[in-house]
């Protein structure tokens, strides 16, 4: 279907704030937004809400720059792409090719299988343990000279490319194997071969490229709407996950990316190379009878009707998420969804009318905002006339993130086990170590508290609280959860188990990080 640009932009440049505001009510109104939208490169849509500074009352604006998480992961495909264009690497090969180590580092997981098309469209079969790296505050756990070693480790849950499965160390993996071709970092390697190439002045991961003060802050909100400041996102070049989703970019030049990438889908020639594998369908994220839901390279790939949000957090807050578009339409839509302690974005990409569309957010606010505003600004693009109204489906699902807390507490009461001994602090005290040596609790007395810490950093201290028998919880109130940024925690990621040997003295502790891996990470007792 056909849509000229004077039958819809009326809806969006007349009066965007009847589609962004009721949205933006929801962030607390004062934390920053970001929308766009164009079509055939002209903008039909540019409007800035709320601050990205609230203490400062520094406003959102073209060229405040968001850490855009996830939206990275296309561009650290577009980078392997420009690479194997130059036949410095090849989308079929193990990636042992690249990192023969990995064949000789200990653990599960079958790197002579894995293909860069593999781990590009989170077909691995491998678990994502983003609560072992990624700790309070928005303080990155792991040093990135243990990427590979955490990567080997990862646990096969299914076979390779039996089933999608969202991982962000893959990316992490994909930065590695750059910086290995290439003798330079990934972020500089970005630069050269994607974001001066197609002119995106405003884009990096170079923190010396990143100009002082132009960054919107992270924020939190609470359950009251309030505002809280987090940590600063620290997923710079030479960082863990970087690649994953440590990109800082504006509105205009995510609108110019999306531009560019339909363009390219209607034949329009272009500086990159190999764009065509990026934008090919390898995985199914969901397949039907119906309609299948794709995944590319850093992009999804559906036909309407869908339903959207799969590479963000929305479906797991609604019983079942709104069935976007029709089949009078059946139009392809690229989309992702990017997410990151203080930070929600999402871009679509509708070719066959040449559309981009962009919403960047600077904070956390009871579910996933950008998704919504994207999914409503999609369909004025569609038709303004027969739309569904998202506002109520946001609000329910807001209401299931406040819940979200309590479900958690709930779920640890009644599996608990009452009137337990309490074991002696004397016995947990010491420094356990993950089999990587990547990651470790220190264990200690503060007073009358037990407390741990990550890595030895005093931002990481969690304090412990008896549970049953050996098992402690860390799980701290509602308000400190959130103010933290703890929310990627699952319910069971609160406990620690301590684990005793034959003669009864402590010797490790399990961590379930993950529900998928019940039997947790281990960590060894160091012995003195």
């Amino acid at each position: 279907m056909v849509i000229s640009i004077n039958n819809f932009s009326p809806c969006l440049m007349n009066s965007p704030n009847e589609i962004v505001r009721p949205f933006n009510d929801q962030l607390g109104k004062k934390r920053g937004m970001s929308v766009g939208v164009t079509k055939h490169g002209e903008i039909l849509l540019e409007h800035h809400l709320g601050f990205a500074d609230v203490e400062s009352q520094r406003v959102a604006e073209s060229t405040t720059r968001y850490p855009i998480g996830s939206l990275s992961k296309s561009f650290v495909a577009a980078t392997v792409a420009q690479l194997v264009h130059e036949g410095r690497l090849k989308w079929d090969e193990p990636v042992t090719t690249y990192l023969p180590e990995l064949s000789s580092i200990a653990g599960p997981m079958p790197a002579d299988e894995l293909t860069l098309i593999d781990l590009l469209s989170h077909q691995t079969g491998l678990p994502g343990l983003d609560a072992i790296w990624l700790g309070a505050d928005n303080e990155i756990n792991i040093p990135k000279e243990f990427t590979l070693a955490m990567c080997k480790h990862l646990p096969g849950l299914y076979p390779p490319r039996s089933k999608w499965l969202y991982n962000n160390w893959m990316y992490a993996l994909a930065g590695e194997i750059i910086e290995r071709v290439t003798n330079v970092s990934w972020g500089e390697a970005l630069e050269s071969r994607v974001l001066r190439p197609v002119g995106l002045s405003q884009s990096s991961v170079i923190e010396s490229e990143i100009p002082a003060g132009s960054t919107a802050l992270p924020y939190a909100v609470l359950d009251d709407k309030t505002q809280w400041r987090i940590g600063d996102v620290r997923l710079t070049d030479g960082k863990l996950m970087s690649p994953a989703g440590g990109v800082r970019s504006t509105l205009h030049d995510l609108l110019s990316w999306g531009g560019l990438l339909v363009s390219i889908l209607q034949g329009e020639e272009s500086p990159l190379y190999q764009l065509d594998t990026i934008l090919s369908g390898h995985s199914f994220i969901n397949k039907s009878a119906s309609f299948d839901e794709l995944y590319g390279l850093g992009f999804a790939k559906v036909t309407l009707p869908v339903q959207f949000g799969k590479t963000g957090f929305n479906p797991g807050l609604v019983k079942s998420m709104p069935l976007i578009g029709s089949k009078s339409n059946c139009s392809l839509v690229f989309y992702h969804n990017g997410a990151l302690p203080g930070y929600n974005h999402c871009i679509m990409l509708l070719p066959s009318e040449q559309v981009a569309i962009v919403v960047l957010t600077n904070s956390i606010s009871q579910g996933d905002i950008a998704d919504w505003v994207a999914q409503t600004l999609l369909q004025a693009v569609l038709n303004p006339n027969t739309t569904i109204d998202l506002l109520p489906v946001a609000q329910g699902a807001a209401k299931n993130w406040r819940e979200g807390y309590q479900k958690i507490a709930e779920t640890l009461e009644k599996e608990q086990i009452p009137n337990t001994p309490r074991p002696s602090g004397k016995e947990l005290i010491g420094t356990y170590v993950h089999s990587t040596n990547a990651f470790s609790f220190k264990v200690f007395e503060e007073g009358d508290l037990l407390k741990f810490s990550i890595n030895e950093k005093t931002s990481q201290t969690h304090t412990l609280t008896h549970y049953h028998n050996d098992i402690f919880s860390f799980l701290p109130s509602a308000e400190e959860r959130m103010k933290r940024g703890l929310f990627h925690y699952g319910t069971h990621a609160w406990l620690l188990d301590f684990k005793r040997n034959e003669e009864g003295e402590v010797e490790n502790l399990t961590w379930v990080i993950d529900d998928k891996i019940p039997d947790g990470e281990v960590f060894t007792k160091v012995k003195i």
